[in-house]
């Protein structure tokens, strides 16, 4: 079987990941939604960002909804406490990745993530994805929520327009 991992923050899902994840449903026998926890990562991006923090839990909550009838997903969580945020302590981030999930055997990724998943997974096929078949990016919305509301996965949009409607109010 070939059982692939779709790795990241997701912070927020959007359009594209889906994409993304539909498009390795139809290569791949299962595919692992894997959302990295890392605080320090978090803390960087709310600093950058003002960007409200979202716990790894919640952002799990709303893929599962979103593939509840798509037995080819499942959704799990990667805590890298401890490691420093990509591109740090990668020898020590695959360690990790492969003691957690033994029973991945493809990277789902980007062509600049190919490198990396040929240094440290070679053992594993790559399923390259084309990043930019939609044009939305995690770091568009951190940075103009509004603006990229409607490319969020549905079952997070709620949840952001919520934080708007506060910001207004409050601004």
């Amino acid at each position: 079987m070939k059982i692939g991992a779709f790795v990241g923050k997701f912070y927020p899902p959007h359009i594209g990941h889906l994409s993304a994840i539909d498009y390795a449903c139809t290569k791949l026998d299962i595919v692992y939604v894997i959302i990295s926890k890392n605080q320090e990562r978090e803390n960087q991006i709310r600093k950058l960002s003002s960007f409200e923090i979202i716990p790894a839990e919640l952002i799990k909550q709303w893929f599962e909804e979103y593939y509840k009838n798509n037995t080819k997903v499942k959704v799990e969580i990667f805590d890298e406490q401890g490691l420093l945020p990509y591109p740090n302590d990668q020898d020590k981030w695959a360690k990790r990745f492969k003691e957690q999930f033994p029973f991945i055997n493809v990277k789902i990724a980007d062509e600049s993530y190919k490198d990396f998943n040929k240094k440290y997974f070679p053992e594993y096929d790559f399923l390259a994805i084309d990043r930019n078949k939609i044009d939305i990016h995690s770091s568009y919305f951190r940075k103009n929520p509004q603006k990229y509301i409607n490319f969020l996965i549905p079952e997070a949009k709620n949840y952001f327009l919520d934080i708007i409607k506060k910001e207004k109010n409050n601004g």
